[in-house]
């Protein structure tokens, strides 16, 4: 660690972590953000400039100032993930019943499907993690427990789907078609084709000799570089394509347990 550069680029970043139960952007090295919420999972910056959270009992929409504008609850553990569809509708996870949902800013449920991996109530808080669109109609879903990664429609149909070497945590689609998966307590990043093929994996003890940590979320960077949370240390870690060190932000009097991550690059 003490051979990479300083990470010096502005974050906003969940903190999935009792010890801090929060959502912060952090700028040189200060938090100059700060909402208070019950263990942060998932975030997804808007193009309005507001951000959208999920946590264990409440997804929330923040304004600019990261003032509450919309907000849904439950009396129990239940948000996995959270994204902002075309239309304005919000897709989340929920762990309590184990289905994927879509609702309108109304809260009124517009479609959903029961997750088909499991069987009963003690699977479902280990049934998916992270949920991203993949087109109009169609999901990627991170399979924790069955280490698979899935596309399905609305009616819940399989589409496609791949068996993983570990629990994934986060997929991100490429342009290119491929997807980019955080393989979550496994220390590694794999990159897979629609011809169910890993194309590229990281792994962060083998290729650059860190202890083996939780590789939760990942962003991709306008050069190409790949930034992911490791939840075990505390850290953001920046490398190359090629699997090289750039940079790493670890002070935990900032940041404690990250989940995903949202890199602010400067225009």
């Amino acid at each position: 660690m003490s051979l990479m550069k300083k990470f010096c680029r502005k974050f906003i970043v969940a903190e999935h972590d009792i010890r801090h139960n929060r959502v912060i952007c952090v700028e040189n090295g200060k938090v100059i953000k700060s909402y208070l919420i019950d263990n942060p999972l998932d975030l997804q910056l808007l193009a309005n400039g507001h951000l959208l959270l999920s946590s264990n009992k409440a997804i929330v929409e923040l304004d600019k100032d990261w003032k509450e504008v919309w907000k849904i609850e439950s009396t129990r553990l239940a948000f996995f993930s959270c994204y902002q569809t075309a239309k304005g509708n919000i897709v989340f996870g929920d762990a309590t019943r184990a289905r994927i949902c879509e609702v309108n800013k109304k809260n009124e449920i517009q479609r959903s499907f029961d997750f088909p991996f499991v069987e009963e109530p003690g699977e479902y808080l280990y049934a998916f993690r992270l949920i991203r669109p993949k087109g109009e109609d169609h999901l990627l879903v991170a399979c924790h427990s069955k280490h698979k990664l899935v596309e399905f429609d609305w009616n819940g149909k399989i589409y496609w789907e791949m068996d993983l070497p570990d629990a994934p945590y986060m997929p991100l689609q490429l342009e290119d078609g491929n997807i980019l998966v955080s393989l979550g307590p496994s220390g590694k990043i794999v990159e897979v084709n629609t011809k169910k093929k890993i194309v590229w994996e990281y792994d962060m003890k083998r290729d650059n000799n860190l202890e083996a940590g939780w590789i939760a979320g990942i962003s991709i960077l306008a050069g190409g570089n790949i930034v992911y949370s490791d939840s075990q240390f505390d850290r953001l870690i920046e490398i190359t394509r090629r699997k090289r060190l750039v940079s790493a932000f670890q002070d935990r009097n900032v940041l404690l347990h990250p989940s995903t991550n949202i890199i602010i690059e400067q225009e």
